[in-house]
């Protein structure tokens, strides 16, 4: 892919909304991803589009971040943005700032003209002033052009984009949480939380409840799944979002270093779009099943479920046993038989598989073997074999059935069916 970039607009519930409030926000979404669009297909730096792009959204009071922004429970807007260049990985970011027209390019130039990460308060504002930079009385902020229920939104917007050159960045910028207390800061300028961006791997931007986003690293997190976990951007967020936070928490946009997209909520829905030089171009206020990925499907199906469970033995053996379930459907139809119970959902396979091997001594070692890959269909696979485990204890072995189906893009083990050899 020569460029791709997609963008966020905030993780929330949208369903209320009458059909004229949807249309607004699908119509900031659309103009500024045309302009990020634009920006990548005529070869412009990823980082200059992740900043333009944010600074759009950042104008349009129809999303929480400049002068669309939520006010703190003393009724004023304090705005915070972050912004990373995944070449170099240099960063910038601003919190509670009061005056600031886009905190975006604010966050920019703390990374590009100072030595430090991150400026708060006063301190950012003079630095602003100093700058140059666009500064605006507090109540240029005090619109109430969104729709009713934006007050609760988990509102921010974002940015990331890959440009033709390989270089990735991301960027986001908020007003916070309604109601919130004077100073409270979450996750949008906090870089490894909110915002990352790295060429090894991916650049992320998130949106929702804040402090969940902080305390778990989220942004981080799924670029180091990808460097030392050796998963593909999709599986990882799919883990962070998830596995990782809470129900209804919020949702994250990325672009790995290839190219590719994801984009994926917890919640009922989240502004949302993505466009790349295949001449893909989207606005969502939801997806479904609360995804949506880019990457591209092999047409050699076998080689690709053999390569599932190479990386499920894998994972076993080093003692992984979160990383072994990334096989299978992350659904609550899926289901595993074995020493004849059945347990029903991927959270309830997961519990029993932790239950029943706690630690990596128990687990052992794992092998596969005399496997038979039997299609039936275009989409779906049956898989017979031999599993054994060599362990301190008794070793054990038996015989295993799965069921594996194309989901989202995806294989995905949706049945699985095992026995012991007597």
């Amino acid at each position: 892919m020569e460029w791709a970039v997609a963008i966020h607009g905030g993780a929330g519930d949208p369903r209320g909304w009458k059909a004229e409030q949807q249309q607004v926000r699908r119509d900031g979404l659309s103009a500024a991803l045309k302009v990020g669009s634009e920006m990548l297909a005529a070869g412009k730096p990823a980082l200059d589009a992740v900043e333009v792009v944010i600074r759009l959204l950042e104008d349009d009071p129809n999303f929480n971040a400049g002068r669309g922004a939520v006010l703190t429970a003393d009724s004023r807007a304090e705005l915070d943005a972050s912004i990373m260049d995944g070449s170099s990985r240099s960063c910038g970011a601003v919190a509670g700032v009061t005056t600031v027209k886009n905190p975006i390019t604010l966050a920019r130039r703390v990374m590009a003209e100072t030595k430090h990460v991150l400026l708060a308060g006063e301190g950012a504002e003079a630095f602003a002033e100093a700058q140059k930079l666009p500064l605006v009385d507090p109540s240029y902020f005090l619109t109430y052009q969104r729709p009713p229920t934006a007050q609760e939104y988990m509102g921010t917007v974002g940015c990331v984009a890959r440009d033709k050159h390989g270089n990735v960045a991301a960027g986001t910028s908020t007003g916070g949480t309604a109601r919130k207390l004077p100073g409270r800061i979450g996750d949008s300028p906090i870089v490894g939380a909110g915002t990352y961006a790295a060429n090894d791997s991916c650049a992320v931007s998130c949106t929702g409840v804040g402090e969940e986003f902080i305390r778990n690293s989220i942004a981080f997190d799924i670029a180091s799944q990808m460097r030392h976990a050796d998963r593909r951007l999709e599986q990882a967020v799919d883990q962070a979002v998830r596995l990782t936070l809470k129900p209804n928490t919020g949702g994250l946009i990325s672009v790995s270093s290839t190219g590719e997209i994801a984009l994926q909520h917890n919640t009922p829905g989240m502004s949302c779009g993505a466009a790349d030089s295949s001449g893909r171009f989207e606005v969502h206020l939801q997806l479904s099943d609360g995804k949506l990925s880019t990457a591209e499907v092999s047409q050699e199906p076998q080689a690709l479920v053999a390569e599932i469970l190479q990386k499920q033995v894998e994972a076993w053996n080093r003692g992984d046993v979160v990383g072994f379930m990334d096989g299978y459907w992350q659904s609550d139809l899926l289901t595993f038989s074995s020493g004849g119970a059945i347990t029903r959902g991927f959270a309830s396979t997961l519990a029993r598989y932790q239950q029943r091997y706690p630690d990596a001594k128990t687990m052992g070692q794992l092998t596969f073997s005399e496997m038979e890959y039997v299609p039936l269909g275009d989409s779906v696979m049956q898989v017979l074999g031999v599993w054994s485990l060599e362990r301190e204890e008794q070793p054990v072995s038996g015989r295993f059935t799965l069921v594996v189906r194309l989901i989202d893009n995806q294989w995905k083990i949706v049945h699985d069916h095992t026995s012991t050899t007597e």
